[in-house]
């Protein structure tokens, strides 16, 4: 239940860690609840364990989330009740949250640093190290309502939750307020597993199933123009529970729980391909780690030069601070979070570069000088 991460991150953010963990390359992390947290290439090649886990009553991996930008891995565990933080090589094991009911899901917030916590009867946000809890939503569990998973939309600011007892998919404000069913599963009928978002293309890729038959389709993020991407038979060597997309490839990878094995389809539905089987035969969840080659700096020397952009988030402009001083003129180029460059040319020392028409979301201003930096357009 986790957005693709795409790496293009500050180039003086870019810790040894990280870089000898991926060696700046594409990578799945993968949690098998009977074997722990590892590392493959995107076809499943060169597994890399980097942290065990033996599943009982009070132990079970459920659930993954990176923090790149901070060589972060974090690891819900549902039987025993907690988050855990590690670095992305697996090392350095501290507890971020005890959780004093079941926990269902997390998403992370990078933008304004904030951990988003679904679990049963809440939907509450902590700061990435588990302090300041805020509670958002509250709910009773019940046959008919179940809040499971959580997608963000933060270009939009709003929550994706998913309720798999209550059959649909419930947006939110970011601070809880303003509910609206977007999604209902055929009135019960089907029920859902999981859902991705593909905010820049206006898209909801959902799994849903009964007891034999199960689909993966689109809708837009408002629900409406169902498009059936692939249909199989759910049973006991099938049963999708884990979406996860992959844009810049066009791939989306689906984990079955049933089967114990991991598929990628192109976005369309085509061309299934068997990427991954587990051996621990729990597998729960993945998590994508994906370098954009347009904006991944991997390339370059980190040197001693540092950059910024003020005001961020901005509306209307931004302004470049800390550029090499004994440059008259730089030349820059920003590009959206897909990797397109949208805008490129030269700047002077305390110019503005105007961005009012650019749409809402996530941008990257990279220098002549290699370095680059985030902003927001809001």
């Amino acid at each position: 239940m986790k957005q693709i991460y795409l790496l293009v991150t500050t180039i003086f953010l870019i810790s040894n860690a990280v870089t000898a963990q991926s060696d700046l390359i594409d990578l799945i992390y993968h949690v098998d609840s009977g074997e722990g947290v590892f590392t493959t290439k995107l076809d499943g090649t060169s597994k890399n364990l980097l942290t065990s886990y033996s599943p009982s009553s009070t132990s079970l991996a459920h659930d993954i989330e990176l923090d790149v930008d901070n060589s972060h891995m974090f690891v819900l565990d549902q039987n025993g009740k907690n988050l855990r933080q590690y670095n992305l090589n697996g090392t350095n094991n501290t507890l971020i949250y005890s959780y004093t009911t079941v926990p269902r899901d997390i998403e992370l917030d990078l933008i304004n640093q904030k951990i988003y916590h679904v679990v049963n009867g809440e939907v509450f946000t902590t700061n990435l190290d588990g302090t300041n809890k805020n509670s958002l939503i509250t709910y009773t569990p019940s046959a008919t309502n179940l809040l499971n998973g959580i997608e963000l939309d933060l270009i939009n600011n709003y929550i994706y939750i998913l309720d798999t007892n209550g059959d649909n998919i419930i947006r939110y404000d970011l601070n809880g307020n303003n509910s609206t069913v977007v999604y209902n599963y055929t009135g019960g009928t089907q029920y859902p597993t999981d859902f991705a978002l593909d905010v820049e293309n206006n898209k909801i890729y959902h799994i849903s199933r009964d007891n034999t038959a199960a689909e993966i389709f689109t809708t837009d993020l408002l629900g409406n123009s169902k498009t059936v991407l692939s249909t199989y038979t759910a049973g006991a060597s099938l049963l999708y529970i884990d979406i996860e997309l992959d844009t810049k490839n066009n791939h989306m990878y689906l984990l079955s729980t049933n089967g114990d094995l991991l598929d990628r389809f192109n976005l369309d539905g085509t061309n299934k391909t068997q990427i991954q089987t587990y051996s621990g035969s729990l597998p729960k969840d993945i998590v994508l780690y994906i370098i954009d080659p347009a904006l991944s700096l991997n390339d370059t020397k980190i040197n001693d030069t540092k950059i910024a952009v003020y005001p961020n988030p901005s509306s209307n402009y931004i302004q470049i601070l800390g550029h090499e001083k004994n440059k008259e003129e730089t030349s820059f180029s920003i590009y959206n979070i897909n990797g397109a460059k949208v805008k490129n040319g030269i700047i002077k020392e305390n110019e503005q570069i105007d961005i009012k028409d650019f749409s809402n979301g996530i941008y990257f201003l990279k220098l002549d000088n290699k370095n680059a930096v985030k902003f927001i357009k809001k």
